[in-house]
């Protein structure tokens, strides 16, 4: 969870990520702040607690889960990985038209190599069924580079591809005109609507 910027860490988050840093056999506080995503000050606050429910117990001045412990352990693992299935699920919808879209075209361009672009190369290739073969941008600087593995080319350079997405949501209108020109077919353009992310063909 670490990496992602709008997941906040809840309680219940933090006591699992304790315990499991006890059953790893942490026991440097910082250690086991840095897992559960909180200041060291308040793993003490949170050990106390767990020490109050039969979670932990403290044996020769270190820390350990008790029985119970695990079984909360197991129990909070189980629950947050319920969630976060549910979460992709919801996640599923909101994206559903683009993989509708784009249902039997394997290769695809993402024109623009900025944070849009490197978004939806990720969730693109979150399916099997599809393979981003160049990013296109027209900013010299990165053309030449690999982002994620894959290389960043000029318009003027375009593989063969089933699709173009245009990934910008400032400069869509002037990156279509230019794909349109060099002659690209099955250009789509990223567009919210509806609080869902969907992909709306220009030629």
């Amino acid at each position: 969870m670490t990496d992602f910027e709008f997941f906040e860490y809840s309680p219940t988050y933090r006591q699992m990520m304790i315990l499991q840093a006890l059953n790893e056999n942490i026991s440097v506080q910082s250690e086991i702040a840095l897992k559960a995503g909180i200041v060291p000050s308040l793993v003490n606050k949170y050990l106390k607690d767990l020490l109050e429910k039969g979670l932990v117990e403290k044996d020769s001045g270190r820390y350990k889960l008790t029985n119970k412990g695990l079984v909360q352990l197991n129990y909070l693992c189980l629950a947050y990985f319920s969630e976060i299935s549910q979460l992709y699920k919801s996640i599923e919808l909101k994206f559903q038209d683009i993989f509708l879209k784009l249902s039997g075209k394997r290769d695809i361009a993402i024109y623009g190599a900025g944070v849009v672009g490197q978004m939806i190369e990720r969730l693109i290739t979150s399916r099997p069924s599809f393979n981003v073969l160049s990013f296109i941008d027209d900013n010299k600087e990165k053309i030449g580079t690999k982002i994620d593995g894959i290389p960043v080319i000029s318009l003027d350079a375009v593989l063969q591809v089933d699709a173009v997405i245009i990934a910008s949501f400032k400069n869509a209108e002037i990156m279509t005109k230019k794909a349109l020109i060099r002659r690209l077919r099955n250009v789509y353009s990223v567009e919210f609507s509806d609080n869902k992310l969907r992909l709306t063909w220009k030629g």
